[in-house]
């Protein structure tokens, strides 16, 4: 199992350093100069590590076909295996890019993106990377109701700026898209001031429209949209130590019940060795005792004749 276990290390550590190079590499060919220098170079080793990717998917599969199904490594035991069906498709549509002649259909572009699209495994490599993704996925449907309530919360204050400070600066707030976009420069906290004070030129009161709006938008709905992804990382988090705790009482179950079973086999035999030494005795004693027969009914004939 150790032998097992640190060849699978060694293989991790590989795929996981030709991801991190490939990433690299993306980088470096953003760079027109080294792009014209590098450029092939650099297009090569991606082939190359594209290669290895796909060589790698199909080892596990094989591992998986060798356990049973080749489909245990998309679903075991009644559950998908989100992150071997995410390494999959990843690793295919990269694997797509090596035909070059699709780039009259997609353009070249398109398979730049694809082999980009390879270095997003690095989410799957790495527990905490995995938890906060999942975290991420799992958050959607709070986060979805929260938008719900950020959009209602947009509207009003959109028409409402409209409505009151669009013959002010219509440049800001001439129409509901602009107000829109005025309050989402405004919610990230980027020059707000100087746009209320431009509107507090003609109208001293406009502060309590900005201030209410940044309290509640800034301050209360985006520290709520972190506080539900910092609540389910936690729980992802519970959920991991709990699967982490439950297989290893899993496998101090399984030693124990080898134990139990090697203590069976001992007993057993130790019942077989039990009754074998009775069975001798038993033997030894009836030799013993027909011999001592023997010898009384020799004694007893030798006595008889004496008599006569």
């Amino acid at each position: 199992m150790t032998h097992i276990s640190l060849r699978k290390r060694i293989a991790d550590g590989f795929i996981n350093t030709l991801l991190a190079l490939n990433l690299l590499a993306a980088f470096l060919m953003t760079d027109q100069d080294i792009s014209a220098q590098y450029g092939y170079a650099l297009y090569i080793f991606s082939d190359i590590s594209i290669l290895f990717f796909v060589v790698e998917i199909a080892v596990r599969i094989w591992i998986c076909r060798r356990g049973g199904s080749m489909w245990n490594f998309f679903r075991s035991n009644g559950k998908w295996r989100h992150w071997n069906c995410f390494d999959f498709i990843v690793t295919f549509l990269a694997a797509v890019s090596l035909f070059s002649g699709l780039g009259v259909f997609v353009g070249a572009r398109t398979l730049r993106m694809l082999r980009l699209l390879n270095t997003m495994r690095l989410f799957s490599r790495y527990q905490r990377l995995q938890s906060v993704s999942e975290a991420i996925v799992k958050s959607v449907p709070a986060i979805v109701g929260t938008g719900i309530y950020f959009s209602m919360l947009y509207s009003v204050y959109a028409i409402a700026g409209t409505n009151l400070y669009g013959h002010i600066h219509p440049d800001y707030f001439g129409n509901v898209g602009r107000s829109f976009l005025t309050l989402f420069q405004m919610m990230t906290l980027d020059d707000w001031s100087d746009v209320m004070y431009v509107i507090m030129g003609e109208d001293p009161w406009a502060w309590l429209y900005f201030f209410s709006f940044i309290l509640i938008a800034s301050y209360v709905l985006l520290n709520l949209i972190v506080g539900v992804i910092v609540d389910s990382l936690q729980q992802v988090r519970r959920r991991r130590e709990l699967e982490a705790r439950s297989s290893s009482i899993e496998i101090e179950v399984e030693q124990m019940k080898q134990q139990l079973r090697e203590f069976q086999l001992a007993l057993e035999k130790w019942e077989e060795e039990k009754e074998l030494a009775q069975e001798k005795r038993q033997q030894q004693n009836g030799q013993s005792h027909s011999s001592r027969k023997t010898s009384r009914d020799r004694k007893s004939g030798k006595s008889g004749r004496c008599k006569r």
